[in-house]
């Protein structure tokens, strides 16, 4: 993980600092419960640490890393509740993620295989929360080992936090193939 994102603070240091400068507080009285942590760098750093210590593989580990870069291009203040909202910021991210992990490949730290692979991880990190069951397993099935990385990724996410805010079983959704 720590060669992930050494890779990134050193080539991309302007989407760390957009990171570092993106916070999840409401305003600055109310700190958003679901993101105590404040800026988007450390919920991020949190994550990866999730995923090393989980010893996920670096399909995860990477995807961990980019899963939130379109957050500061997604920030909107909701003027019905004054929250911080980041509507859409999973395909932001993916888009944004394009040419970083095409980086990856030219430097050989990712095949291209495993570059699609956190494209569409990234792109999907918050969708499994709107699924049912029966949903997940239509669009999924055949698909067994992508799922249990983004079931993998969605979980770090989750646990990248203070505040752990899902409802999330991961062993309930790996077992919807079995």
């Amino acid at each position: 993980m720590t060669e992930f994102i050494h890779w990134f603070s050193i080539n991309y240091p302007e989407y760390k600092e957009a990171l570092l400068n993106c916070h999840h507080n409401f305003d600055e009285k109310e700190t958003n419960p679901y993101h105590v942590e404040g800026d988007c760098w450390s919920h991020t750093m949190m994550v990866c640490k999730v995923a090393e210590l989980k010893g996920y593989n670096r399909v995860v580990q990477v995807s961990a890393l980019l899963h939130d870069i379109g957050k500061p291009q997604a920030r909107k203040i909701n003027p019905k509740n004054n929250h911080v909202q980041f509507f859409g910021h999973e395909e932001i991210s993916a888009v944004m993620a394009k040419p970083l992990v095409a980086d990856l490949v030219k430097r050989e730290m990712l095949t291209k295989e495993e570059a699609d692979e956190v494209l569409e991880i990234v792109e999907l990190h918050g969708t499994l929360y709107k699924m049912s069951h029966k949903e997940i397993v239509k669009r999924f099935r055949g698909r067994e080992a992508f799922f249990k990385k983004l079931v993998e990724l969605v979980e770090c996410d989750g646990l990248g936090r203070f505040a752990n805010c899902y409802d999330f079983d991961k062993e309930e959704l790996l077992k919807l193939f079995n």
